[in-house]
């Protein structure tokens, strides 16, 4: 990953930012629609106890308070100026400001470098400086600021949704979401979700980024009270390492980062030469990059505050088991099916627990889990409750998953919900499957701290599957970041290819490729060259039937689109014959390939056919690709992307993510694959891209085929930095590349 050129702010350095004493509101003004005014109005709305001073040459005062000319004139530096002036007056506040000693500053102005000219990037950069120079924070430019729910410091001067009881509520409910944002206007909408009672400790929003940026908010909220989940919606920054480094910093705080990435688009995959660099496309990437610093990625912006509320709640140390209670059979059984979906164990409960309900049921109820309880039973409150209590005070469930399809009864219910999820401490999910997604109770259940509302039965089990995924990892990834990873190939083997990539041509062939896989300690396929047919015989003769036949050369980065490849040879004639078709198919070529000899290799025994490969992300680094590999890759796209290198366990761990490793398990009959030496193999793997990626463009592993045991390399590809197909015209094979084959022939 690309190095940070600089280091995230610490939290005591925007805590008087975003928590400040005193506000300066530079534009106020006695027009109430304009932007000064409504800050100022704001301010006022949410309760800030600090001290506000009103700045404006044109005004004495305004509504009886003093207006002061400029943020140097202030009786006191403040920790925050709001700057709400047209854009071409902006510089000249901000320098004031700094030279006034304030601690931060707030820009809404738009037209910075988000507009094309180098003239308005130039601005951008110089109020980046200023901050650099003066140590005063900005926020913005064309950002629509903050909101401190908890102190009531609304540093904006647009609307500020309201919770139900104000401030106070807020710093009573210990599991809110601070919600961070680089759109102004996609943050303001999520926190209009205050309106249904969900509860965000700060909305934090950053706009252009002059200064602090997304990342800066994150770790900022990381070590914020009263925060329990991170919400945020991001685009993308220059230097992304930063926002892993937050990331870091929030899962070490035990404080889920639940992140919707907005413009995932695949185009920079489209150029790519290998199968690995056409399979990994942009969101794949920022997918596997976010998980590898412990966030929580969630595809659909609808769901963020849903899933980031769920996180807020959730207690990350509570027993796993879920238990399903309706009053609808179809819910019961739309929750069974979610649940297998998403990967949920629904644990039946225990005899004495079932035994108990089963009597408060008609016979056609069910004591299982799910348990649906009838609509009958669900017109008689207290027998619904029973069976609620007996249920949720089972110790083996840590949460209950219930649904409302009928919204009439559902506040009286929440309400009784609230009493037993209180006395157990523990959490219950409402699935709001009626269509009166407004109705009553909803409200309450979302101010819970301990009541979930989702909108469908499939946005609540995959959540409950992703927090379950988050819980599992969050220690290992925890304990991963402490320690240094241990190498498998040794120092010497870096070294060794490293020169030999050096001294390659632009295209690696099989042979040459398959040569520094080896010194990595990866198995290969046994081969050897041949420059005519009768040499083809003698080698096939020599490595035993039956073999495959392949052209060697750069130039033909796919061999069995080309032509020029036959496999399962059993006699020397086959050998001949099938020589003669290579060079007669490589002659048809246009443009004439470069041509090394032909290949003659021990056919592989039969198994299941990987891809291991390699993506080079210009932001991101080296990053691995594991997938179902063999001819029908691209139609497959059954694959995992990580950054690399791997340790073993996250190997592992990406193998049985994949849809082919029931294929690995071993399938009718089939002898099931080693997958700790599988795992094992991907990381040496790892380990070459990672130790390689200055010099390497593209890498490709296809297939490694895999049959108990024996795991092998059989077929690869190598695109160095800068090369492409049909470079350096009649460049024969490297010394460099010819010693490391030497070393395995």
């Amino acid at each position: 990953m690309k190095p940070s050129t600089r280091a995230l702010y610490s939290h005591a350095e925007l805590a008087r930012v975003f928590d400040p004493r005193s506000v300066a509101v530079v534009g106020a003004t006695p027009n109430a629609s304009a932007a000064g005014a409504r800050a100022i109005g704001q301010l006022e709305k949410l309760g800030f106890g600090g001290r506000i001073d009103l700045v404006n040459a044109r005004y004495e005062e305004i509504g009886g308070r003093p207006c002061h000319p400029s943020v140097s004139a202030l009786p006191i530096a403040p920790d925050s100026v709001i700057i709400t002036v047209p854009r071409g007056a902006v510089e000249e506040v901000v320098l004031d400001a700094a030279k006034a000693g304030a601690r931060s500053a707030i820009i809404f102005a738009a037209g910075y470098g988000e507009v094309a000219g180098t003239e308005r990037r130039a601005e951008q950069d110089r109020l980046t400086a200023i901050a650099r120079e003066t140590g005063m924070r900005i926020i913005g430019p064309n950002c629509l600021g903050a909101v401190n729910y908890r102190t009531g410091a609304a540093l904006t001067y647009t609307n500020v949704p309201l919770p139900e009881g104000g401030v106070a509520a807020v710093r009573a409910h210990d599991r809110a979401i601070g919600l961070v944002s680089q759109s102004g206007g996609l943050g303001f909408a999520c926190a209009q979700a205050v309106q249904r009672g969900v509860v965000f400790s700060h909305l934090l929003t950053s706009g252009n980024s002059s200064d602090v940026d997304v990342a800066d908010l994150i770790a900022f909220l990381a070590g914020e009270e009263g925060c329990r989940a991170i919400a945020c919606v991001f685009e993308a920054m220059p230097e992304p390492g930063r926002l892993m480094e937050a990331a870091r910093l929030a899962l070490a705080a035990g404080k889920p980062l639940i992140i919707n990435k907005l413009g995932t688009g695949d185009a920079g995959a489209a150029a790519a030469l290998s199968h690995s660099g056409m399979l990994a496309g942009a969101h794949d990437v920022y997918a596997a990059v976010f998980e590898q610093a412990g966030m929580v990625m969630v595809e659909d912006f609808s769901t963020l505050i849903e899933t980031a509320a769920f996180f807020a709640k959730a207690d990350p140390a509570a027993e796993e088991g879920v238990v399903v209670l309706a009053s609808s059979g179809g819910a019961s059984v739309m929750a069974a099916d979610k649940a297998e979906a998403h990967g949920v164990p629904l644990p039946q409960p225990g005899e004495e627990t079932r035994v108990a309900i089963q009597a408060r049921l008609p016979d056609f109820g069910t004591a299982r889990n799910p348990c649906d309880v009838t609509g009958g039973v669900a017109n008689d409150l207290d027998t619904f409750f029973d069976c609620v209590d007996l249920l949720i005070a089972e110790p083996r469930y840590g949460m209950m998953v219930t649904a409302h399809p009928y919204s009439v009864h559902t506040a009286n219910r929440v309400r009784r919900f609230q009493e037993l999820a209180e006395r157990y401490d523990k959490l219950v999910c409402h699935v709001w499957i009626t269509e009166y997604l407004a109705g009553p109770g909803l409200a309450e259940a979302e101010s819970d701290p301990r009541a979930a509302v989702f909108r469908s039965m499939e946005r609540c089990f995959a959540t409950i599957g992703a927090w379950r995924e988050w819980r599992a990892r969050r220690d290992a990834l925890l304990a991963a970041a402490a320690a240094p990873a241990e190498r498998l190939a040794p120092a010497s083997a870096a070294q060794e290819v490293a020169a030999g990539l050096t001294r390659s041509g632009a295209v690696l062939t099989e042979r040459e490729a398959k040569a520094l896989l080896a010194r990595y300690g990866v198995p290969v396929i046994g081969e050897r060259i041949a420059a005519d047919a009768a040499e083809a015989v003698r080698h096939a003769e020599a490595l035993g039937y039956p073999v495959a036949l392949k052209l060697e050369s750069p130039d033909i980065l796919h061999k069995t689109e080309a032509g020029v490849i036959r496999l399962d040879i059993r006699d020397a004639p086959g050998v001949a014959d099938a020589h003669a078709a290579i060079m007669a198919a490589a002659s048809r070529l246009q443009p004439a390939p470069r041509i090394h000899g032909v290949l003659v290799q021990a056919m592989a025994p039969k198994g299941v056919e990987l891809i291991v490969g390699a993506r080079f992300d210009p932001q991101f680094g080296p990053l691995i690709v594991v997938g179902a590999g063999g001819v029908l890759v691209e139609l497959l796209k059954d694959r995992i992307i990580s950054p690399a290198p791997l340790r073993p366990r996250e190997a592992l761990r990406l193998i049985d993510r994949l849809a082919v490793r029931r294929l690995l398990e071993g399938y009718r009959g089939s002898a099931p694959v080693d997958k700790a030496r599988l795992a094992e193999i991907v990381c040496r793997i790892s380990e070459l891209i990672a130790d390689q990626a200055a010099e390497l463009a593209e890498l490709d592993v296809n297939p490694l085929i895999c049959s108990g045991q024996a795991i092998v390399a059989v077929d690869a590809l190598i695109i160095r930095r800068g090369g492409k197909r049909g470079a350096a015209k009649g460049e024969p094979p490297q010394a460099g590349m010819a010693a490391l084959q030497e070393r395995i022939a």
